[in-house]
């Protein structure tokens, strides 16, 4: 596996609303469609399924991962963009996050963080292939 819950405490102190309430909660996401604007704080947002979304099953997963604490939110955000907008591991890498006009350039993704999320792309992709056959009777898994 990828490690265990990071940290996170088992969840605990997770809130709990009831339907129609509103609430604040930091929530760990990626975006799904590269090139649009940043969240802004000021605007509400609805949390859906991301099934409603995407049918990606390893999409799915990665975001378990960042949920459970695996991966971390940048590493989460080039496996999305790799998987959701085509963009080329080398392209992540060159992709600039900062650049100064005195020569100052950050990159988005470091080289490690690209090399893990490689990593967590395969997982993500063997935990959704297990799911899938879980989901399926033993009969059809044989059949295909």
């Amino acid at each position: 596996g990828m490690g265990g819950m990071g940290g996170m405490g088992g969840m605990g102190g997770f809130m709990n609303l009831a339907p129609e309430k509103v609430g604040r909660v930091r929530v760990a996401t990626v975006c799904l469609e590269h090139g649009k604007d940043d969240p802004n704080p000021h605007i509400r947002y609805e949390i859906r399924p991301i099934g409603e979304f995407t049918e990606r099953p390893e999409i799915e997963e990665l975001c378990k991962m960042i949920a459970r604490g695996e991966v971390s939110q940048n590493i989460a955000q080039a496996v999305a963009w790799n998987v959701m907008d085509g963009l080329t591991w080398q392209e992540l890498a060159m992709k600039d996050r900062v650049r100064l006009s005195n020569g100052y350039v950050q990159k988005w993704f470091s080289y490690q963080e690209l090399m893990f999320a490689q990593r967590a792309l395969v997982v993500a992709n063997e935990r959704a292939e297990a799911s899938d056959s879980q989901e399926r009777s033993p009969g059809e898994a044989y059949n295909q």
